[in-house]
């Protein structure tokens, strides 16, 4: 393609520009802060006058308004009480104005003027001499100073504990006791004093009285600040699609990981827990659909949201079990104490994301934790206490006596001159017997493998003590936790301790520090990580004993596990208890900033976090469960990652009409990683050896990678008489990841909102619209997750050639230094609305969001380049939906309340363009077809079963049934992600009771089942679903299941005929659509005066159920229990659980 001269030139132009500023950007960073430093110098050093200025006089004398000035800002006036007669009374209406703007006004078409020297206001005549001895009037130099006692309550008349009173202009602060009541003493007669309170509106009152009274309204919900990319902001002013979760909807779930406990809460975020394995990590966690390639089956966070706690962005990538590299065993964010944060700020369009630029193509979250607050210090106290139980859904297993049936009815169907003498002889050679006598012989009795394998029920146990306060320089927050959680699995759980300190420090209106820090330890204990051994236990032949006669592990079984003929398989109870699967993660996360207020309107911050995890995994095989004679594997898997963040904020607000907040910034990243695994075997010679001291070395690797991000961003938001918004951001991102010719990216946004209900033409329905806000957003966001740190390198490998060393391309995919980022173009349209006295409120939107440069691994290659597969980016994809949520007061009255809160959210996904027409994705049932959701599944359409015979049959290319397997072309039939899901919450409270239920539902996605279950005699001693029961039998029978044959082939005269129905096909794909019961939990908090007898302020008893039910025709164990892929197995359980709890507060 061609383009023109001009267009040449600019980009040109531009382009040396661009490098330019890359070069060079320390100089001009610190020519930008030596000018402001300069400016603020120059500021302090002449002490400009006073910039704040608030004044509302009606026909007030001259000398009350200088006695007013003198008072905000310590300026003297000198004139004449001569002089001052002469002059004419003012009025005067200001806010946040200047000293020269007021003498201005004051002193407008007034026989006076006035010169100022120092801090003294001469006044004389206009062109005149003063004629008289001038006085100074230093008005406030003998102020009658009083002791008062005040009360601080709501618009209701019930005390408010804990608010702030601060003397303004002055640095005494104090707080109001349980009931209310404060005292001042030494304050100023006509002191103003300012009073606050959280949920309430702030009110300035001035001293009237020696016993004051004060009432505060509850703050409207549009002036809570959220928090936004390097900001806070209002909500009335915000332009962004942002949803916030408060700490305490989560703090109390069983989950222990804030991530799993936001299902359900927030519309467009999907989360899926993938199974129950306590510490274990999501299979979905994705918000409005998936807008990035990567490969879907091994687990990995490429989808996840961006995630900052604190300024901080946290690791998000779990650690592989040893066994297994594709197997995720840990969950780094289990490992930050959910009890410690005070909000999530949820940020999904393009004015939210923009700041976060290549990192937020698919959203961000932002966690902010705790702060102390001025005031006493308040210590906390909490316990909880869980009891779980598995959840084993619907699956229900073959007796001994239905499996005995089946099985000889297999040999039959195969070989039909076979008797129940050789088939009852064949087994007995296969499977344990007990021999009573000689020719005496029987079966073990069937085994409870599964009760074997599971508790009975699991105990968690967590306990926290914290600490919290502050004063008008300092605040600080202290937690210390501990958490043991067992899981429902034997030998399995979570143990976490975590201590969090965040600390903030004023020693001068100008400067503060701040620090803030979390530190874990964390300990997993997991099931098995390479053989399903959740699938083997509950699918084991019931002919396999646990124990033998004498109550000994029988260890190894040859037949009935699922493995290939006569390959022994460890017995999975015995594994349980003698084999090592364990990790230990050490988990750092601090930050420290520094604010500098370098004038009144513009401020510099600094901040240095760190984010450091090191992740240990251990796995041993015992001797006795391996025919390998045992193993023992560690793995260590260490990240660390450091950004410096550096900010400079304007914000300047005039004439009660326009507010104006600039930011500019530049910010580097930095992560380490760090991995090294080795694995000895034979440890027959010890068989309890638990570390790498003996065995033989077989194995051994690791590598160290590294990523760089460099940025410089800025941001415009201004608002005109808090009805019009407009917000205006830009970013640039350098990634080491891409090769030097794609390694940055630009990305920006621009964002409006309309406050509607404040507009004069709204009046007339302001009674019962009590706010309206019309917002919308577009912009791009960028993604490099989906790729590695090496991509831009061929790898390579040192082997053994023609009796030399030589070097060679190592396995895997090769380096592609000319990949491209991915790139979401995302617009987006939103509602904000509450009416009846804001008792139902409304969020709606709708969104569209396009990627372009879709990054996949695993494409095909031409032979020609010498590889198979190749990582790129193969095409666009996009993804439109809906999300609605809505919050209504059904009954509000003085003892009682009954709120509904509930939401929705759908959307499509279409991929748009690709590098290929089709593209299988290796290892699963899913593709990727343009002009269909993206990672969908590809399958042949099962028709039943044929009622002649007993065949299985599918759909041809014409649409008939066929028992052709080739003739049955695959198509697309569904698709892994959900068409909608969403939640319903019920709250009920009276006096100090509250009751909340929780509903989460789920639908439009689909589930390919493991096929081992109902296999048709392909895996004849693997056990069965009782739907296997339903076979064909007989010409004639009208069943949903094939004849079962022995290892699925029949021998005839013409042959073996191989019956093949339990190939990939839409007979195991399932309706994965539920409804949970996710959540009931009621809570008492003890009376006030109760307390106060015991010098306690808060005591809070609570008791919850935790997935107490699901309604679902999906057949299988659980519709969570799902990998990325949309596979569904028999993994760990979910659990069930109910809790009871002790909040106290003193």
């Amino acid at each position: 393609m061609q383009l023109s001269t001009t267009t040449d030139h600019h980009r040109l132009q531009a382009s040396r520009i661009t490098c330019y500023l890359r070069k060079h950007w320390q100089y001009f960073t610190l020519a930008t802060l030596a000018l402001l430093l300069i400016f603020n110098v120059q500021a302090r050093a002449g002490e400009l006058p006073p910039q704040d200025i608030t004044l509302s006089f009606r026909d007030a004398t001259l000398d009350k308004v200088f006695r007013e000035i003198r008072k905000q800002t310590g300026y003297s006036f000198v004139y004449t009480e001569s002089e001052l007669q002469k002059a004419s009374k003012v009025t005067i209406n200001v806010a946040n104005s200047s000293l020269d703007n007021v003498l201005g006004l004051c002193f407008k078409d007034q026989p006076l003027t006035y010169t100022i020297v120092e801090k003294i206001v001469i006044v004389k005549p206009r062109g005149d001499k003063p004629t008289a001895v001038p006085v100074v009037h230093n008005i406030v130099t003998d102020p009658k100073k009083i002791t008062m006692r005040g009360r601080v309550m709501n618009e209701k008349g019930d005390p408010l504990p804990g608010a702030t009173i601060t003397v303004r202009r002055s640095d005494m602060t104090t707080t109001t006791d349980w009931d209310g009541y404060f005292n001042l003493s030494e304050i100023e007669d006509d002191a103003v004093l300012v009073i606050s309170s959280v949920g309430h509106v702030t009110q300035q009152v001035k001293v009237k009285a020696l016993n004051m009274e004060i009432r505060l309204p509850i703050a409207v919900k549009e002036e809570e600040e959220v928090v936004v990319a390097y900001n806070k902001i209002s909500s009335r002013s915000n332009t962004g699609a942002v949803t916030v979760v408060k700490g305490e909807q989560i703090a109390t779930l069983p989950n222990r990981s804030f991530d799993k406990s936001l299902q359900g809460l927030v519309p467009g975020l999907l989360v899926t827990s993938g199974n129950g394995q306590p510490g274990g990590p999501t299979s979905n966690f994705m918000l409005r659909g998936i807008a990035t390639g990567g490969q879907p089956t091994n687990g990995e966070t490429f989808r996840n949201p961006l995630i900052i706690v604190d300024g901080v962005p946290v690791q998000q990538e779990p650690a592989s079990a040893p066994a297994n590299y594709t197997n995720r065993i840990t969950n780094p964010l289990a490992q930050l104490n959910p009890s410690d944060i005070e909000t999530i700020s949820i940020l999904k369009d393009a004015a939210a994301v923009a700041l976060y630029g290549s990192q937020a193509s698919n959203g961000v979250i932002l966690v902010t934790t705790k702060r102390g607050k001025a005031g006493k210090t308040v210590f906390n106290f909490r316990h909880q206490t869980d009891i779980s139980f598995a959840l084993e859904g619907k699956i229900e297993m073959l007796n001994q006596q239905q499996y005995l049936e089946l099985l000889f009815e297999a040999y039959k169907n195969t070989n039909p001159a076979i008797t129940d003498a050789a088939i009852l002889a064949d087994l007995r050679k296969k499977f344990p017997v007990i021999i009573k006598a000689p020719g005496d012989t029987s079966f073990y009795p069937q085994s409870d493998w599964t009760g074997a394998l599971l508790k009975k029920s699991a105990l968690t146990m967590s306990n926290e003590i914290s600490m919290s306060g502050g004063n008008d320089k300092s605040n600080f927050y202290l937690n210390l936790e501990y958490t043991k959680q067992n899981g429902v699995v034997k030998n399995t759980g979570y143990d976490r301790k975590s201590i969090r300190f965040n600390y903030e420090h004023r020693p001068t209106s100008w400067f503060k520090l701040g620090f803030n820090t979390a530190l874990s330890y964390n300990i997993q204990e997991y099931s098995n990580s390479g053989f399903n051994s959740f699938l083997t236990t509950a699918a084991i032949s019931p002919l396999n004993p646990i124990k033998n006669i004498n109550g000994d592990y029988i260890y190894q079984y040859p037949w009935g596990l699922g493995r290939p003929a006569r390959i022994l398989a460890a017995n999975p109870i015995a594994q349980s208890e003698l084999d090592i699967n364990n990790s230990t993660a050490y988990r750092g996360l601090s930050r420290l900033t520094a604010e500098i207020k370098l004038s009144r309107n513009i401020t510099f911050n600094s901040s240095v976090g760190v984010d450091y995890m090191l992740n240990e995994a251990k796995e041993k095989n015992h001797p006795l469960l391996s025919s390998s004679k045992g193993f023992i594997q560690e793995q260590s898997f260490r990240t660390i990652g450091i950004i410096n963040t550096n900010l400079v904020q304007f914000n300047k607000q005039w004439n009660n009409s326009h507010s104006l907040n600039v930011l500019g910034g530049q910010e580097v990243r930095i992560q380490n990683t760090k991995f090294s695994f080795i694995s000895k075997t034979d440890l027959s010679g010890n068989p309890n050896l638990t570390e790498l001291t003996g065995g033989n070395a077989t194995f051994a690797e690791g590598n160290i990678s590294k990523q760089n991000l460099v940025s410089y961003f800025g941001q415009i938001n201004y608002g005109f008489r808090e009805k019009y918004y407009l917000s205006s951001s830009l970013r640039s991102d350098g990634s080491s990841r891409f090769g030097k010719n794609n390694r940055f990216g630009t990305y920006w946004s621009v964002g409006a909102g309309w406050v509607v209900s404040a507009e004069p033409f709204m009046k007339s329905i302001n009674g019962w619209l009590n706010y309206l806000k019309l917002r919308g957003s577009m912009g791009p966001a960028g993604n490099s997750s989906a790729i590695t740190d090496q991509l831009r390198f061929d790898r390579l490998t040192l082997v053994n050639f023609m009796n030399g060393t030589a070097v060679f391309p190592a396995e895997g995919n090769p380096g592609n230094p000319s990949i491209q980022w991915e790139q979401t173009f995302t617009w987006d349209a939103g509602l904000e609305l509450r009416v009846l006295k804001d008792r139902l409120n409304i969020t709606a939107d709708i969104y569209t969001r396009k990627t372009k440069n879709l990054i996949a691994y695993n494409i095909n290659a031409p032979l020609a380049i010498g590889y198979y597969q190749l990582t790129g980016n193969i095409g666009d994809v996009k993804n439109s939906g809906l999300e609605l949520s809505l919050s209504a007061n059904i009954m509000q009255q003085k003892n009682f309340r009954w709120n509904i809160s509930a939401n929705w959210s759908s959307n499509q996904n279409k991929l748009t363009k690709a590098l290929l027409p089709r593209a299988a994705i290796s290892g699963t049932n899913l593709v990727n077809e343009v002009g269909y959701e993206y990672n969908s599944f590809y399958l042949r359409e099962w028709a039943g079963v044929n009622p002649s015979n007993g065949r299985p049959m599918w759909i041809d290319s014409m649409g008939k049934s066929t028992e052709n397997l080739s003739a049955a072309k695959p198509s697309i039939v569904g698709k892994a992600q959900p068409d909608g899901f969403g939640s319903i919450n019920n709250l009920f409270a009276y006096k100090g009771i509250s009751l909340s239920i929780l509903v989460y539902y789920q639908y439009g996605s689909d589930v390919y089942v493991e096929p081992k279950l109902q296999n048709d005699g392909k895996d004849p001693y693997f056990n069965q679903t009782k739907s296997a029961l339903n076979r064909w039998q007989k010409p004639g029978d009208i069943a949903s299941v094939p004849r079962r044959l022995l290892n699925g082939q029949a021998l005839t005269g013409s042959g073996t005929i191989i019956d093949r129905g339990t190939e990939a096909s839409t007979r195991y794909l399932l309706d994965g659509d539920f409804v949970r019961l996710a959540n009931i939990g009621l809570s008492y908090n003890l009376p006030r005066q109760w307390l106060e007898r015991i010098r306690l302020s808060n005591v809070r008893i609570f008791v919850q159920g935790h997935n107490l039910a699901t309604w679902t025709k999906y057949s299988g164990q659980d519709p969570e229990n799902v990998g990325p892929s949309g596979l569904g197995s028999i993994l760990y359980p979910q659990a069930k659980s109910y809790s009871i709890g002790l909040n106290v507060s003193f």
